[in-house]
């Protein structure tokens, strides 16, 4: 009992030590084909899988392949499929394995899902190979988003320098260029805190835990920072598109202060919600819940222990229009007048925010996403008293 429970921990250790290999792989590749064909191959030798596949999204949602290994990529060939019940069947067909064989995981990048993994086991799966497909699931898909945006930057970069023929402003394109070499390494820290905490290379105590903590908390902000830096490059090239579909605001309003009460009430901070218009706007459901989140996430930031942020569903008309808002209103320091008239400019930080961290990238991006929807943001604000932010969209016909 002793020996087989011995061995079964250094077959935990085996997998563990080739993950972690997979993924010190990964930060090398810098396009989307490397990553993929690294995921089959190395996936298929994680699992001793007979074959493995790799499928992406594209623009009109539907899944397609990008790498193969172990199987004729003409069985693919044409294989394109909407991510649903539908491709597994296909593909279990595809790959020739019963149910019990087949695993399947989607990439999930920020909560959208990017993509599929797929491995054709030689025996029936067991909870370690779910468990292992699962943590390979979460490695490629941080690599994949690295690779793509990597891809983004460069013909970003590319077209703004034959556009402005190598006059393009240094600090875009400096921040730009680096973004992807400092999102791999940022990858890997996240990768080996899970490992350390995880006990694989030995105990851990409880202050080194709490260390290792802050190490990811410290990561995930850089990377914060980096994708602001990312949206701001894209924004400027016109790469970014949203969609136009019915938002019900005072649901999205909801996600946005879900997602920031932990950092509000760590602050002990007011956070509420209050009532409202039932308005439905025409917009993109995820950017104006990411521009929310940016607008309370300042207010959180901005304003002193104990403040107060609360947010409100508003309506008017002008003209033949009529608009549907969100309000974000705190008791922060407020905003001085010649300040108002900068804060929507990318980089801008004020001399009274400057020890704050930041880039000053979040109002632009905000900005620029609600202007691309056909909408405003406005901001009303008096020193000492706090400010106001209100998101203007269309509504819903």
């Amino acid at each position: 009992m002793i020996t087989s429970l011995a061995t079964a921990g250094d077959a935990e250790l085996a997998q563990f030590k080739k993950l972690a290999d997979i993924s010190r792989a990964l930060t090398y590749c810098t396009s989307l084909d490397e990553v993929a064909q690294l995921t089959v191959v190395r996936g298929a030798e994680l699992l001793e899988a007979a074959s493995a596949v790799v499928m992406l999204q594209d623009a009109d949602d539907l899944l397609h392949v990008r790498a193969v290994h172990g199987v004729p990529e003409a069985v693919f060939a044409r294989f394109r499929a909407p991510l649903s019940g539908e491709v597994i069947g296909r593909l279990q067909g595809l790959l020739a394995v019963p149910d019990d064989q087949l695993l399947a995981v989607p990439l999930v990048v920020r909560g959208v899902v990017t993509g599929l993994v797929a491995v054709a086991l030689r025996k029936p799966s067991t909870p370690a190979n779910d468990w292992s497909m699962a943590a390979l699931a979460d490695q490629v898909a941080i690599a994949l988003e690295n690779a793509r945006l990597a891809g983004e930057v460069r013909l970003e970069m590319e077209s703004r320098l034959r556009a402005s023929e190598g006059a393009t402003n240094a600090k875009d394109r400096a921040l730009s260029t680096l973004a992807h070499d400092i999102r791999s390494p940022l990858g890997a820290i996240e990768g080996y805190c899970t490992i350390l905490e995880d006990g694989i290379y030995g105990p851990v105590t409880d202050k080194q835990l709490e260390a290792l903590g802050r190490v990811r908390m410290s990561g995930r902000h850089l990377l914060s920072l980096l994708d602001n830096v990312m949206d701001m490059a894209r924004l400027s090239a016109g790469a970014v598109r949203v969609r136009a579909e019915r938002v019900a605001l005072t649901t999205v309003a909801q996600e946005a202060v879900d997602i920031m009460t932990p950092a509000s009430h760590a602050r002990r901070q007011s956070l509420t919600i209050t009532g409202g218009p039932d308005v439905l706007v025409t917009a993109d459901g995820a950017r104006v819940r990411q521009v929310l989140v940016n607008l309370i996430g300042n207010a959180v930031k901005f304003t002193e222990a104990n403040g107060q942020i609360t947010i409100g569903i508003v309506e008017h008309s002008m003209g033949f229009t009529r608009w549907g808002g969100v309000r974000v209103t705190d008791t922060g320091p407020g905003i001085a007048a010649l300040d108002r008239v900068s804060i929507f400019e990318p980089y801008f930080r004020s001399e009274g925010t400057a020890a704050i961290p930041g880039v000053g990238l979040g109002l632009a991006i905000s900005s620029a996403l609600v202007k691309q929807m056909g909408g405003r943001l406005e901001v009303e604000s008096e020193l000492a008293v706090g400010s106001s932010f209100t998101l203007w969209l269309p509504c819903w016909s």
